[in-house]
């Protein structure tokens, strides 16, 4: 059989590789067009299409419906495979290949429906996530699965290493669930109940709000301070925070916000606890580790980190 890949993500490489290296063909990758990054706005494609051009793969970067139509007539994919593409696929053409259009998802669905289900997982606390490989309809995430497989999450699991062990999986599962279609078994409807969305992330939604609990935050660091980036703001700038852990040192910390220097550690009041940072990126400047932080901001006492609310 003849399968396309349309993806946006590195996370697809997994799932490509085992279609090469099956008796299958991959016929193109499909890929998003390229757009202006950097400061002097060069256009940039995707880190998916780099490393296709590197391994000699076609790769096809349809701007609109018609050039994604042109496409598909060209290469004659008897079936689509999608993973983190970021871009609806028009309707019209979801009955073009023999056996369709798959979109491999990173949750149980109907739980986590949309763009961002593992940061979601993570920012909810909950306890397991895992994949969903189901047929695409004209909903958001909303059609029938093929197969389903639950993954574990681990105290300290971060979006990453969730995100890199289900693309595995995913990889891994693939062939199975193109022979299970091959075969003409039908899909399992979604449930009506347990839907959950997942939106966008958004740069806004990433800042730390030292007033709630220490799980809370936690969980956001681990959600979200890789894309879009945790951060804080100091003495009137915006700070990227990195790692944080559960502090149990001495300290004199009164209020949320409040930072200070403890035995060359970087240690911030929250609601119920008292957090360590461990990296931190001021304005302007390369990543560091708290303490070195600490020692060149010249920390004064009662200094807090602010809350956007707070500064309007």
């Amino acid at each position: 059989m003849q399968i396309s890949v349309a993806s946006s993500s590195l996370l697809a490489i997994p799932v490509i590789e085992s279609i090469m290296e099956s008796g299958h063909t991959l016929g193109s990758i499909i890929t998003t067009p390229d757009r202006k990054s950097g400061r002097g706005q060069t256009l940039t494609q995707t880190e998916l299409a780099d490393w296709a051009d590197a391994k000699g793969i076609p790769v096809a970067k349809p701007d609109s419906t018609s050039s994604l139509n042109q496409h598909l007539l060209s290469a004659q994919p008897q079936m689509i495979i999608t993973l983190s593409y970021g871009r609806m696929i028009p309707v019209e053409l979801l009955h073009g290949p023999r056996f369709g259009w798959l979109n491999v998802h990173f949750s149980l669905l109907p739980r986590w429906r949309g763009a961002a289900p593992v940061q979601w997982a993570l920012l909810e606390g909950d306890t397991h996530t895992g994949i969903s490989i189901f047929k695409l309809d004209k909903g958001m995430d909303t059609g029938p699965i093929y197969y389903q497989e639950d993954v574990s999450i681990n105290a300290g699991d971060t979006t990453e290493v969730l995100l890199e062990s289900m693309s595995q999986l995913a990889g891994e599962r693939i062939l199975d669930v193109v022979t299970t279609i091959t075969k003409a078994v039908k899909p399992t409807p979604q449930p009506t109940a347990g839907v959950t969305l997942a939106p966008k992330i958004t740069k806004e939604m990433s800042e730390l709000d030292w007033s709630q609990s220490a799980d809370t935050l936690l969980r956001k660091s681990r959600a979200l301070r890789v894309r879009p980036g945790t951060w804080s703001n100091f003495r009137g700038e915006r700070i990227a925070i990195g790692a944080l852990t559960e502090s149990l040192e001495v300290n004199q910390l009164g209020v949320s916000g409040e930072i200070a220097a403890v035995n060359g550690r970087l240690l911030v009041r929250c609601q119920d606890s008292v957090l360590e940072i461990q990296e931190i990126t001021p304005a302007g400047k390369k990543k560091m580790g708290g303490a070195d932080f600490a020692r060149g901001a010249r920390l004064v006492a009662g200094e807090t980190f602010t809350h956007s609310a707070e500064n309007k």
